[in-house]
């Protein structure tokens, strides 16, 4: 049995190694980290998603700092603002998250609500001497609870669309970048609201570790991304141009064919419909239909395809006098919407205006007009 005073120095030396070989890891973290951020910036396709991913690079990084005593004090002028940065790393990720598989963006008074948290817990860390730790402690588990319900959103937003989404790439990265994130950072949370700052080191190493696989093992897809990955949800057109149609193969053409002429008799109209059934009643595989949806029809999910075809003729019906009394909502599951809400939402963003407001503006504007 070792002396005690040889047993502390052997483990402080351990401490002192393991220490070492977590700031070392967490440097090369935050290169790869910021190098990846610099190539989404400087990227084509969508702004939105691009910034965001970004951010919420540059804020894990500003976390692995400020969680690490050696990097944090080497930082101490730019502390402030790296805590910053690190309290917003769930919230990035959750705006990368519906920037990337929605292509929608936050209502003002969310973010608004969020920013606002945001600062009062930044004013709180910032300010620990004045405030004492009763409030510190407070700001910690609001925080870390509001941080939990926007990586949990994050997780179901990458998880509900997957079925819908034309773009092969994307699908694959929902699961493999959202999802594998989020229960990172889920973890983290979890971790550190449970623990309250008491990890020991090999948790702290083993964080650090899964953090710099995940960097690794994502830093090459996202440098090979297709700027259509990035590119807007939202795409016009229900079929290809002449000189597009010209370019099909034969199996291209056939379904092309089939599609269209589905199409034309209403099958758009059928309740839940998805791209699978869709396949399988045209006779084709799923992945030739999203092929043909996204690569040659344009559209960005199976979604924004059905919307391209329920839309003009709900604006058809809401617009006939004679139809008037026909109820929005009867008029939505007709078309094969599930309920009002899903109707609301694609009708507003292809109008900007609800199905009510359209009816009243077109029934005025016949009315000025047989004046």
């Amino acid at each position: 049995m070792l002396p005690y005073g040889i047993a502390r120095l052997t483990l402080g030396v351990q401490y002192v190694l393991m220490l070492s070989l977590e700031t070392a890891l967490r440097v090369a973290i935050i290169g790869q980290e910021n190098l990846i951020a610099a190539v989404l910036l400087f990227g084509r396709g969508g702004r939105a998603a691009r910034i965001s991913g970004a951010l919420f690079l540059l804020s894990v990084s500003a976390y692995l700092i400020v969680s690490n005593p050696l990097l944090s004090e080497a930082a101490t002028f730019l502390l402030p603002l790296l805590t910053l940065l690190a309290i917003i790393v769930p919230y990035c990720l959750w705006l990368f998250a519906r920037a990337v598989f929605e292509a929608t963006w936050p209502r003002w008074w969310i973010l608004a609500g969020f920013g606002l948290l945001v600062v009062c817990v930044w004013v709180i860390f910032i300010g620990a001497d004045s405030y004492g730790s009763d409030w510190v402690n407070l700001a910690s588990i609001v925080t870390h609870i509001a941080s939990l319900t926007a990586v949990a959103h994050a997780l179901w937003i990458a998880a509900k669309g997957r079925s819908d989404d034309l773009i092969e790439q994307r699908r694959r990265f929902r699961m493999i970048f959202i999802a594998i994130s989020a229960a990172q950072v889920g973890v983290v949370l979890v971790v550190e609201l449970l623990l309250r700052g008491a990890e020991p080191a090999w948790l702290v190493l083993l964080n650090v570790s899964v953090i710099a696989a995940l960097t690794v093992g994502l830093a090459i897809p996202l440098l090979r991304l297709n700027p259509e990955f990035f590119a807007p949800v939202v795409a016009r057109g229900t079929g290809t141009t002449e000189r597009d149609a010209e370019d099909l193969s034969p199996s291209e053409s056939v379904l092309r064919q089939a599609l269209l002429s589905a199409m034309s008799e209403g099958t758009y109209q059928q309740p839940g419909l998805s791209i699978r059934t869709l396949a399988e009643q045209l006779g084709h595989t799923e992945h030739q239909l999203r092929k043909l949806i996204n690569g040659r029809l344009g559209f960005r999910n199976f979604s924004a395809f059905l919307n391209s075809y329920r839309i003009p003729e709900a604006k058809n019906i809401l617009a006939d006098a004679g139809q008037v009394r026909t109820p929005v909502l009867t008029i939505a599951l007709n078309l094969g919407y599930g309920s009002l809400g899903p109707f609301n939402r694609a009708f507003k963003a292809d109008t900007n205006m609800t199905p009510t407001e359209y009816r009243q503006a077109a029934l005025r504007s016949k009315d000025a007009k047989n004046e």
